[in-house]
C-alpha cells in the first residue's frame, strides 16, 4: 500500500466559464514557477547521481575521498543556500 505524503485535493465541477477561467488563470500564474523548481530539481538529481558514481570508485578514507566529500558537500550548501 503506498502512503501519499501530500493531501488529496478535493475539486469540484467546474460549471461556468468564469470559473474556468479562473482555474486557468490560477494554473498558469504559477506553472512557470513550478517549471523553475522541476528544473532546479532535475538538475540537482543529475548532480547527485554523478557524484555517486563518482563515489564507488573511491576509497574511504584516501585524500580523492576527501577532496569528493567536501565537493559535494559545498554544493549540497550552495544548493540549499539559493533556494
Amino acid at each position: 500500500k503506498m502512503v501519499s505524503f501530500f493531501p488529496i485535493r478535493k475539486y469540484v465541477a467546474i460549471v461556468s466559464l468564469e470559473q474556468h477561467k479562473r482555474y486557468k488563470d490560477e494554473f498558469n500564474a504559477e506553472y512557470e514557477e513550478y517549471r523553475n523548481l522541476h528544473s532546479l530539481t532535475d538538475k540537482t538529481t543529475k548532480k547527485f547521481r554523478q557524484f555517486q558514481e563518482q563515489w564507488k570508485s573511491l576509497t574511504p578514507g584516501s585524500e580523492a575521498y576527501q577532496v569528493k566529500k567536501d565537493k559535494i558537500m559545498k554544493t549540497v550548501l550552495h544548493s540549499h543556500s539559493s533556494v
